[in-house]
């Protein structure tokens, strides 16, 4: 076999095997809303915010995001969260 093939072929193994180990390593994103890293639903989302003091609470799902409306001291705030992970997602809708 031709030595190029042979050090061209363990050095692509080598960087998919270091590609694999990071996927398999790479931390969620977001902050924690609902511990566990595993899916939650809507329910779930409604009572984390009801016992943080929200109400009024309103969910729409969109995707695999639930994004919640909900009144605390005279404001309202607005979170998105992964429903796949239980995790704050950022919103990039920003009409600044």
């Amino acid at each position: 076999m031709d030595r190029r093939f042979v050090v061209a072929l363990i050095g692509g193994t080598a960087l998919i095997a270091a590609t694999g180990v990071l996927i398999a390593t790479a931390q969620p994103r977001g902050a924690v809303f609902i511990a566990g890293d595993q899916p939650v639903t809507e329910a779930q989302v409604r009572e984390k915010l009801q016992s943080d003091g929200y109400s009024n609470v309103q969910i729409v799902r969109q995707g695999h995001f639930f994004e919640a409306l909900g009144s605390k001291d005279g404001k309202t705030g607005k979170v998105l969260v992964d429903a796949r992970t239980g995790r704050l997602a950022d919103d990039d809708d920003d009409d600044d």
